[in-house]
């Protein structure tokens, strides 16, 4: 099993590549050292969605409160038992 210490020892160890094979020599997956700026944007639209659901939602309840006939219509609708 590879441990960090021997793929890291494997990647920056300069050996001759007719003999040994080639070395690969750099980043082993792209993009690396980006994680904390993406992981930044990423929360940042967390929350911009967020805000925009709240608010939007916010106005759709006045529009319904504003629509509704009053707190005790639903009386009016109720059989007399």
């Amino acid at each position: 099993m590879a441990t960090l210490t021997s793929w890291v020892k494997h990647l920056t160890t300069d050996v001759d590549s007719a003999t040994e094979g080639m070395q690969v020599a750099g980043e082993i997956y792209p993009m690396v050292g980006t994680e904390g700026w993406l992981l930044l944007i990423g929360v940042i639209a967390w929350l911009a969605w967020h805000v925009a659901t709240g608010s939007s939602e916010a106005e759709e309840q006045k529009k319904l409160a504003r629509k509704s006939p009053g707190p005790n219509a639903h009386k009016n609708i109720e059989p007399q038992w």
